[in-house]
């Protein structure tokens, strides 16, 4: 841990920007939903870091090596020798919504909000590795040498991870959908079963491109005691149209910015809510490809 000491001075700022500084956060991100709510096309989740558009430069190899803490990690220096090198890594390998453990820099288990927190400050990269069949991720300071991009990046992730850890293990904020078929989903009619909630726009092409794979999910647990809804920010009349051209099998709520942005705490598109039986939100992801393994853990298919 002697190499985290320098920085329990951040931590002690993510600790009371976290405790104290919520409204304040949480504002300044609505105000940017309510941006992106306004934009006629979203094509990369809105963490998304916006990458130069010069000619990008060829990516260099990362070397892989044997890791203390797992069975494999990477050469922390190729992948900060640029941020192409860095965004590569990162798309394949770090999800900071997803089930992992989490460990200080000298392989110690750490709890998940104080890991986020210390992301936010800056200082520091997760590294993947896996150990008994499990994902961890392991601070690893981040070199003086490294692009600013990379720094702005993993700041601007964790920050949304840490909200989103947040909401996890509380309850569901009250609610009665009526989807566009008329039919009603409220709390009495979800009672003892799993809920999944789809949040997203009809001009997020993100949130559209996931439909194929929802659809498939929509399926494989169709005999399961799971409900799967859709909230959406536009209206009723322009959700019918668009879905005559797109099949989507999730029963789709119209006009619901305000429930997610406000109740839900939304800050990018798409985002998935899994939701116990009790009304308990035990995970916000905000990629089909996490919210498929996270279902798979949860239901043991």
């Amino acid at each position: 841990m002697r190499n985290i000491i320098p920085a329990l001075l951040s931590i002690g700022v993510g600790f009371f920007i976290s405790f104290f500084g919520l409204d304040f956060y949480s504002n300044s991100l609505e105000n940017e939903n309510e941006i992106i709510a306004q934009s006629n096309e979203i094509t990369a989740p809105v963490e998304t870091v916006e990458t130069s558009k010069e000619e990008e430069a060829p990516k260099e190899d990362l070397t892989v090596n044997e890791s203390s803490t797992g069975s494999i990690s990477v050469d922390t220096g190729d992948i900060q020798k640029s941020f192409d090198n860095w965004e590569a890594y990162t798309k394949e390998n770090i999800d900071l919504m997803s089930t992992f453990t989490p460990l200080d820099d000298e392989g110690a288990v750490m709890e998940k909000g104080i890991f986020l927190t210390l992301l936010r400050t800056g200082a520091y990269i997760p590294i993947k590795s896996e150990k008994d069949g499990k994902v961890q991720y392991q601070l690893t300071g981040i070199n003086d040498s490294a692009d600013e991009k990379i720094k702005k990046s993993i700041v601007s992730k964790a920050s949304i991870a840490h909200q989103y850890f947040k909401m996890e293990g509380k309850k569901l904020p009250d609610y009665n959908f009526v989807d566009l078929k008329g039919k009603a989903h409220n709390k009495a009619d979800t009672k003892g079963k799993l809920l999944v909630l789809k949040c997203w726009f009809i001009t997020c092409k993100v949130c559209v491109e996931e439909f194929p794979e929802l659809n498939e999910l929509v399926d494989k647990y169709k005999d399961d005691k799971i409900e799967f809804v859709s909230l959406a920010f536009d209206k009723k009349d322009e959700l019918v149209e668009f879905l005559e051209t797109k099949e989507f099998k999730y029963p789709t709520i119209p006009e619901q910015k305000e429930y997610m942005a406000k109740k839900l705490k939304v800050k990018q598109y798409p985002t998935h809510l899994i939701v116990d039986a009790n009304g308990i939100i035990i995970k916000m992801v905000n990629n089909v490809k996490t919210l498929t393994s996270e279902l798979e853990r949860i239901m043991g298919k």
